[in-house]
C-alpha cells in the first residue's frame, strides 16, 4: 500500500472485501521452517553478488514478507483487507552490536512496516483485527504490532516464526559524510497490486541527496456538517527521493542500498497526474527502528520495561513549520473559518495565529505532560539536551528522534521560548 503526495488518499488502501482473497493460495503453516537459530542474510552476500543476486538471496530465506490487515467495519459489517510489505531486521540469534544493552533475540521475528499499512488496527471503526505475514512460500503466519508511530510511518510487528532477517544501517538522518546516501543505485523488495506479486524487486536509484517534506490529505467531516472537506492525513517529513518503481502495496518494502543494507521503507508516491506523467516515489528512513529496536525485543521477551518515549506520550501536542504550511483553512459556517489538524477541528476564532507559523521549531499546540508541566501552550521547542548531548530541535522529526533516545535515568533538558523568553525544564527519567 502506497500513500500518495498532495492527492486524496484513504488509510486503507488497496482494500479488498475478504471474498475476493477466496481463490488465493494461501498454505499457513504447512512446511514450516523451525531453527534453533536464524542466519543474518547480510552477512551472506560477497563481493562477488550484485543488487539482483542480493534480491534473490533475501527473497529465497523469506526474509522480505507481504502484510495483511484483515479488520470487520462495524458500520456495513464486511471485512476489509488492507496489503503492504515488509522486512524481518531480527529473529532468534540476532545479537545487538550495542555493548550498553547487549540485547539478544532468542525466539521469533522481528518485522518493520510503514504505520499507514496496518493503521486499521487503531480505527475505531474496525474491529476484529488481524495482522498476517506472507512468505514467498505462500506460508501465512499471524503476528502482532509491537510498536508505531504515525508521524514517521514505521512499525514493528512480532510473528512466533523464526525467519532470516537484514542488518539496517543509518544512511539518511545523521550518517558520517562519506556514508550518506548521494544519487547511488537503490533496489527494493516489495508487493504491488495484490498477493499474486510477492516479492518483486525493483531496481533505481537516489534521485536527490535532499530531504524532503511532503503532505499527504484525506477527505474528513466537520462536526455537524455532512458535508466533508480536505484535511491533513500526515506532513511526511526526511523522505528521500527515489527512482524506483512502486506502486499500492509496495509500503512497508524493505529499500536497500547496493551493499543489501536496509536503509529505508518504501512509502508514497506523487501522483502522476500532477507530474505529467512523471512517477516519483519516496522512502522513509530507517533511523527510528535502530532508536527501540533493541528496547521492543527486551520488553518481548526478558520481561522489561523499556519506556519508548515520543511527543505524544508525553502528552507535548504540536506541529512545526512544515505541518503549518500544509493544513487547509475551509469555512463551516458564515461566522469564521475552521482548520483540521491530527485528528481535531479548530477555529480561527480560538487560535487567531496558530497556523501561520513559519519558524523553527516544535510549537507546542497543548501540554497535558506531567513531566513537562512548565511548557505553555503557544511555546516554541528549539532543543533537548539529553544528558550531556544536545539535539537541536529545527522541526518535528528532530523532536521525534531525540525523545526516541531517552532512557530510564537520563537527565533530559527543553529549551523552549514563550513569546520571545527563553525557558528551560530539566527533568529525570
Amino acid at each position: 500500500m502506497k500513500k500518495t503526495w498532495l492527492t486524496l488518499t484513504f488509510t486503507a488502501v488497496l482494500v479488498f472485501a475478504l471474498s475476493l482473497l477466496a481463490g488465493e493460495v494461501l498454505l499457513p503453516w504447512l512446511n514450516s521452517r523451525t531453527y534453533s537459530q536464524t542466519a543474518c542474510l547480510t552477512d551472506q552476500i560477497t563481493e562477488n553478488m550484485d543488487i539482483y543476486d542480493i534480491a534473490k538471496l533475501y527473497r529465497d530465506n523469506n526474509s522480505t514478507v507481504a502484510v495483511t490487515v484483515q479488520a470487520r467495519n462495524t458500520s456495513d459489517g464486511y471485512t476489509y483487507t488492507s496489503l503492504g510489505s515488509g522486512v524481518c531486521v531480527a529473529s532468534n540469534g540476532y545479537e545487538t552490536k550495542s555493548l550498553e544493552n547487549n540485547i539478544v533475540a532468542s525466539k521469533g521475528s522481528y518485522v518493520v512496516t510503514n504505520y499507514h499499512v496496518i493503521d486499521m488496527v487503531y480505527d475505531s471503526q474496525y474491529t476484529n483485527e488481524k495482522i498476517n505475514l506472507l512468505t514467498e512460500e505462500e506460508i501465512e503466519y499471524p503476528c502482532e504490532l509491537l510498536w508505531s508511530n504515525a508521524n514517521l510511518d514505521v512499525a514493528v510487528l512480532y510473528c512466533e516464526e523464526n525467519l532470516d532477517y537484514v542488518r539496517m544501517k543509518d544512511r539518511i538522518i545523521s550518517p558520517n559524510a562519506n556514508e550518506r546516501l548521494d544519487y547511488e543505485p537503490i533496489f527494493t523488495i516489495g508487493t504491488p497490486l495484490d498477493l499474486s506479486y510477492i516479492n518483486r524487486l525493483t531496481v533505481g536509484n537516489v534521485a536527490s541527496n535532499n530531504l524532503m517534506t511532503l503532505p499527504c490529505a484525506e477527505y474528513v467531516y466537520p462536526s455537524n456538517s455532512s458535508t466533508s472537506v480536505i484535511g491533513l492525513y500526515n506532513a511526511y517529513e526526511d523522505v528521500v527521493d527515489i527512482t524506483v518503481g512502486i506502486t499500492n502495496g509496495n509500503s512497508g518494502g524493505g529499500c536497500f542500498d547496493e551493499n543489501g543494507v536496509l536503509i529505508g521503507l518504501t512509502t508514497l508516491g506523487l501522483n502522476v497526474d500532477s507530474t505529467g506523467g512523471n512517477q516519483m516515489n519516496g522512502m522513509v528512513p530507517i533511523y527510528p527502528i535502530l532508536q527501540v529496536l533493541d528496547k521492543l525485543i527486551s520488553n518481548n521477551e526478558q520481561n522489561s520495561s523499556f519506556t519508548i518515549h515520543t511527543n505524544k506520550s508525553l502528552g507535548l501536542k504540536g506541529f512545526d513549520m512544515h505541518e503549518a504550511s500544509s493544513v487547509i483553512a475551509f469555512q463551516q459556517d458564515s461566522s469564521y473559518n475552521y482548520y483540521y489538524f491530527d485528528g481535531q477541528f479548530y477555529s480561527v476564532f480560538s487560535y487567531s495565529d496558530t497556523f501561520s507559523f513559519s519558524e523553527s521549531g516544535y510549537y507546542v499546540l497543548s501540554n497535558t505532560s506531567t513531566k513537562f508541566s512548565s511548557i505553555k501552550n503557544g511555546s516554541i521547542i528549539t532543543n533537548c539536551k539529553i544528558n550531556e548531548t544536545n539535539h537541536e530541535i529545527l522541526d518535528r522529526n528532530d523532536f521525534i528522534y531525540a525523545l526516541l533516545q531517552i532512557d530510564a535515568g537520563d537527565t533530559v533538558e527543553i529549551t523552549s521560548s514563550y513569546l520571545g523568553v527563553e525557558y528551560t525544564q530539566t527533568v529525570q527519567f
